[in-house]
């Protein structure tokens, strides 16, 4: 049996389905329960935690596109139901995706993508996967309370040390990932310089007329714009 024909089975779709509804009502359990801590024991007025949330949807919407275009490129890949099951939890990285991918059709002595990769490789392929993300999930399970006290002792009670903590953090997140981009090539290291430029050209802009709003969608439009960029240059 042709693996593709399996990669698009209707069961598929509905593990999908059911992993995705499981995603949008924790979404929802703890967005509504922030909010009721906001309000209750933060001291926010009705408008102020409306400022907030349209704050986050706005700043929301570059990485959302990043998933849809994550999605699109699994879906070339491999199939669309197979790629709605594992984005139904969350996988976000297409790279970590077709790395997991090309190392299981390597165990079983195939190569993905290639015409030797059959329904064996396939099967592997989803074994790894899998099991890479229960790991993980185990892991988060039972080392995240650790980590709250790590992150104690790691500042000492200092709020302004964890600030500063945090920053770097992001900083080294982003500064990681961009650095592995630009070593592929092929126009991606003028998308990240791209992106890095308009992203402190529109903070500064918004400080310039006063508009601080233009800051919550600076990460989206750096995002497309430096992809559009280098699509353009490249092209």
């Amino acid at each position: 049996m042709d693996w593709k024909v399996i990669a698009n089975e209707p069961w598929l779709w509905v593990c999908g389905f059911i992993q995705a509804a499981i995603g949008v009502y924790q979404a929802w359990y703890f967005f509504r329960l922030a909010t009721r801590m906001l309000a209750k024991h933060g001291g926010y007025a009705p408008n102020q935690i409306r400022s907030i949330v349209r704050g986050a949807v706005i700043t929301a919407i570059g990485p959302v596109m990043a998933e849809i275009f994550v999605m699109m490129a699994l879906i070339i890949a491999i199939s669309p139901a197979y790629c709605w099951q594992r984005e139904g939890v969350g996988v976000g990285s297409v790279v970590t995706e077709l790395v997991l991918l090309s190392n299981a059709a390597i165990g079983v002595g195939q190569v993905f993508g290639q015409p030797s990769f059959d329904i064996v490789g396939f099967a592997a392929a989803i074994v790894v996967v899998n099991l890479s993300c229960t790991l993980a999930s185990l892991g988060a399970a039972f080392f995240t309370r650790s980590l709250g006290r790590a992150r104690d002792k790691l500042s000492r009670g200092d709020a302004r040390l964890m600030a500063v903590i945090g920053v770097t953090s992001s900083l080294g997140v982003f500064a990681f990932f961009a650095a592995s981009e630009i070593k592929k090539a092929g126009g991606r290291e003028l998308a990240v310089l791209s992106g890095a430029l308009l992203s402190v050209f529109f903070f500064k802009l918004a400080d310039w007329i006063k508009m601080p709003r233009l800051k919550e969608w600076a990460l989206g439009i750096a995002m497309f714009g430096g992809t559009l960029i280098a699509h353009l240059c490249k092209s």
